[in-house]
């Protein structure tokens, strides 16, 4: 799964396309991933992730180097809107947590790849799911910018 993870993320950053026209871009089949390209390390952009959920109070449950140390994945949840999940049936907790990174270097520069929350309503076409994804989208560009930076 992990080594999926980052072939998803990697694939994704080569078919990117711009959104909102600056920081944060969709790309990846049906736009299911946001990319983000900063100036910072690897390390410092987990860094600005962590500290971003925390000042949040969002949960931040993981952080874990693979692929050699090249790619660091990251997983959050903002409990507010993600607790609302569970609406759509027990089963959709194999979808939690909410937020799913990537940090990695390519051409010279880190790239940050969250998977698009609406991800959870295509994979189980539901209102609730539709409603938190919704709610999600606008958290995490703006995470996505701020962190960037």
């Amino acid at each position: 799964m992990r080594r999926y993870n980052v072939v998803l993320a990697l694939a994704a950053a080569a078919l990117g396309v711009s959104f909102m026209g600056y920081a944060v871009e969709y790309a990846g089949t049906n736009g299911m991933f946001l990319i983000t390209t900063t100036p910072k390390s690897v390390d410092a952009a987990a860094a600005a992730i962590r500290d971003y959920a925390a000042e949040r109070q969002w949960l931040y449950l993981a952080e874990f180097k693979v692929k050699n140390g090249e790619v660091t994945l990251l997983k959050l949840c903002v409990p507010s809107v993600a607790k609302r999940i569970w609406a759509a049936g027990i089963h959709v907790g194999a979808m939690a947590p909410c937020g799913n990174l990537s940090v990695y270097r390519e051409a010279g520069a880190t790239k940050i790849v969250l998977l698009h929350p609406k991800f959870m309503d295509a994979l189980n076409p539901d209102p609730n799911l539709k409603q938190v994804g919704d709610e999600l989208l606008p958290l995490f560009t703006a995470m996505l910018d701020e962190v960037g930076r």
